[in-house]
């Protein structure tokens, strides 16, 4: 892609912002920088796991660098070991270098010095303003994804927005929403270990159970194994949608193969073994698989 304004300030953030990872003493090495897009996203590629503080820590340091309006300027050199020896605390690429070729180096005040090829801004400040976007974490890699400029503005002004609204409608504060994020986790957990324990008691009453199919069974598979497993001479059906899944204790008699076979004839698909069934059958046919399941 053809280099831009907006590539050359991602660009030279990016430069900034390693550096900024290097001063916390971390041995950062960047795989791979993609700051020309048509997205004006910048994507910076490090082949260590670099933790959230960090990055963070990093992300004021360049925008402190910012508001310095340090130069930015290029000076080339005959070979890697004429650039070094100019520019001690000189970054660069062993992979994508060629030590004996001439080496163009991007200065950043006396702040930062790399081997680069691209285009840069000619001050920090036309940056304008430097903020994280996402990052993620993959094979012993971190992933993380940059904006500049405006886009750094505009969006910073839409997640801005979005929590306030959040809190407007929810009743925090907007400075508070981590504080609101954990209570309302501890809530959700507490009411799921209530289902959980209301399933259970269900369970224990009636084994066959009809769930609504917006119920997500999977968050109750712990509670299943655990009744089959305190209640072995009991079988749990189970049906929620077009789901019906069956689980058969040790010492229960239930033929689960031959009762198998039955729902089968009623369209029935999934799997079927001597201690379990799971699998899928038309709605309209339950009515029907309850009847055979109580004869």
């Amino acid at each position: 892609m053809e280099e831009s304004i907006e590539g050359a300030r991602l660009h030279t953030a990016e430069h900034m912002f390693a550096r900024a990872l290097q001063e916390q003493g971390l041995d950062i090495h960047v795989r791979k920088a993609d700051t020309y897009r048509e997205d004006d996203i910048g994507k910076v590629y490090i082949k260590e796991i670099i933790p959230f503080e960090k990055i963070t820590l990093a992300e004021k340091r360049v925008n402190e660098k910012i508001l310095e309006n340090l130069a930015v300027k290029e000076e080339n050199f005959e070979n890697l070991d004429e650039a070094t020896k100019n520019n001690p605390k000189l970054r660069f690429n062993e992979d994508r270098l060629d030590k004996e070729k001439e080496v163009r180096v991007i200065s950043i005040g006396d702040y930062d010095f790399s081997a680069c090829k691209h285009l840069h801004v000619k001050q920090t400040k036309e940056i304008v303003m430097f903020t994280v976007k996402r990052i993620s974490y993959l094979g012993g890699e971190t992933e993380i994804e940059f904006l500049a400029g405006t886009y750094a503005l505009m969006f910073l002004m839409q997640i801005k927005n979005q929590v306030i609204n959040a809190a407007m409608e929810r009743h925090f504060i907007p400075e508070k929403i981590l504080d609101y994020i954990k209570n309302e986790n501890e809530r959700t957990n507490e009411l799921e270990k209530e289902e959980k324990e209301i399933f259970y008691r269900i369970l224990e009453e009636n084994p066959q159970v009809i769930l609504l199919k917006e119920v997500k069974i999977s968050k109750f598979y712990g509670e299943l194994n655990y009744f089959i497993k305190n209640n072995p001479e009991k079988c749990v059906n189970i049906t929620y949608g077009k789901q019906i899944i069956i689980l058969k204790g040790k010492d229960c008699t239930k033929d689960l193969q031959s009762f198998g076979e039955k729902i089968k004839g009623l369209g029935f698909a999934g799997n079927v073994t001597d201690n379990s069934i799971n699998g899928k059958i038309d709605e309209t046919k339950l009515k029907e698989v309850m009847d055979l399941w109580k004869a």
